[in-house]
């Protein structure tokens, strides 16, 4: 994920700062490391949710790498590029056809059980004590697909180094990645609104629950 948010950044660079685009990624890249050094250590590729966070680090490097030019109307746009270069995964991951709700239900429920055995494991060793915890659908739903994280690792890097202004923009990634699925995302709380978890409801957006829900969007 991260490598397409790198071109879909370089892709919103070449629109906005034509001619200056060259410079600003090589100030990125080498604003990046230190970036990276102030990240608690969250196990590499070895853990599922990482990316997130090198997510995240990536834009900042480049909001600094542009004297913060490229800001929260940046985060919008480039999640609608990264929706409009992924929309064709729609055609495979629609969660209004059973048989792909099902399959997608399945394999992420036990990715998300491994995960959360996983973080238990390492954090008994005192590891991995700043990643998410994870709750498999906490309220036993039947429609869709839920689950639960806990705390927040971008939210807590965001507090502390000043950039809690772009998260409520990164939070907004959750959504596009529904409208992939299409799905209608069904979210009452986050760590950035001040919960100590973010809810995560994914049911199809042609069902009675998602025309119904008048909740706020997180």
């Amino acid at each position: 994920m991260e490598k397409s948010v790198r071109k879909a950044i370089i892709r919103y660079l070449k629109k906005h700062f034509p001619g200056e685009e060259k410079d600003i990624i090589r100030k990125a890249d080498s604003i990046l490391p230190g970036l990276k050094a102030k990240a608690p250590d969250m196990g590499g590729k070895k853990n599922a949710l990482a990316g997130n966070l090198d997510m995240f680090l990536l834009f900042l490097a480049f909001y600094e790498a542009t004297d913060h030019r490229m800001a929260e109307d940046a985060i919008d746009e480039i999640i609608q590029d990264l929706y409009t270069h992924y929309k064709w995964l729609g055609c495979f991951m629609n969660i209004n056809r059973k048989p792909a709700l099902s399959f997608l239900r399945n394999h992420l429920y036990r990715s998300y059980s491994k995960y959360a055995e996983l973080v238990s494991q390492k954090q008994a060793k005192g590891e991995w004590m700043e990643t998410w915890g994870m709750r498999v659908n906490p309220n036993n739903a039947t429609e869709g697909y839920a689950f639960t994280l806990v705390g927040c690792p971008l939210v807590e890097y965001a507090k502390k180094h000043g950039y809690m202004h772009l998260i409520p923009h990164m939070c907004a990634l959750d959504h596009a990645f529904a409208k992939l699925m299409h799905a209608k995302l069904i979210r009452t709380h986050t760590v950035a609104t001040g919960s100590d978890s973010c809810d995560y409801w994914y049911v199809p957006d042609k069902s009675m629950t998602a025309r119904n829900y008048k909740g706020t969007i997180l």
